[in-house]
């Protein structure tokens, strides 16, 4: 069984459970383990059909690969990623300027895991990963995503910087993020379609990504000596900015079309 068959934690478990298309084969939850939140538990495992089940501590300490699962796990078939295709598909559907989220070969779970949390509290449509030298979603995303992936679509392409190509002539703008740029996240207009692109840990945005971009923009620091921000932090900082632009030129509760002129 694949790593990606297991996911952990209260917050991932609960979304999980709440939504029909997730389907679990098993909640497994540790002995002695109490609290509010397990009740809900039971109630959504029988209301869907899924099987709850004890085991002593130290097995789910084996099966996650780690002790901070919060007493609970669960096992269901491995993660299904989305195309390129039902990405395309997907932004015929939307009514509000498009905001996806491409991690540039995000190598720590951690990292990718909480870019997808906020990106789905930003209101974004989508993460997009490349298929290789980056991390996809394990165990560790989907716990620091903490529910995320249970409504967030993760699109994994096999070269990022073809499909945000692809993105571009469909009309999307392509924002990447660079602590040496010359322009400030806060002097660019942000409110129409656009695809964020957060650099990887280590190297940033690589070279043929970062020439797709049509903007590259910095997060204003006061403080430089500290070095930039992680990826999931100015990811973080990137989307809200997006989003407060975008509520602020919203009119009758419409978000307004955007150009790239």
């Amino acid at each position: 069984m694949s790593s990606t068959d297991i996911i952990y934690g209260r917050h991932p478990v609960l979304a999980a459970l709440r939504r029909a298309e997730s389907p679990l084969e098993e909640v497994i939850v540790a002995q002695g383990v109490r609290g509010a939140w397990l009740n809900e538990v039971r109630r959504l495992a029988r209301a869907a059909g899924v099987r709850l089940r004890l085991q002593e501590r130290a097995a789910l300490d084996r099966a996650c690969g780690t002790p901070h699962h919060q007493g609970i796990m669960a096992r269901r078939g491995a993660y299904v990623y989305r195309t390129e295709r039902d990405l395309r598909d997907r932004l015929t559907e939307l009514r509000e300027p498009a905001l996806l989220v491409a991690a540039d070969g995000l190598t720590d779970p951690m990292n990718l895991g909480n870019l997808c949390r906020s990106a789905l509290a930003a209101g974004a449509h989508g993460v997009i990963i490349p298929k290789d030298r980056a991390v996809g979603v394990t165990p560790a995303v989907a716990k620091a995503a903490a529910g995320a992936l249970e409504y967030l679509p993760v699109y994994r392409v096999t070269n990022l910087a073809d499909c945000l190509a692809r993105l571009q002539e469909a009309g999307l703008v392509i924002v990447g993020t660079d602590p040496g740029a010359a322009q400030g996240l806060y002097q660019a207009d942000l409110t129409g379609p656009l695809v964020l692109v957060i650099g990887g840990e280590a190297k940033g945005l690589r070279p043929r990504v970062r020439r797709q971009c049509d903007l590259v923009l910095a997060i204003p620091q006061a403080f430089l000596q500290i070095g930039s921000l992680n990826a999931a932090t100015a990811g973080a900082v990137a989307l809200f900015e997006i989003r407060r632009q975008r509520l602020n030129k919203a009119v009758d509760g419409k978000l307004p079309a955007f150009s790239k002129e």
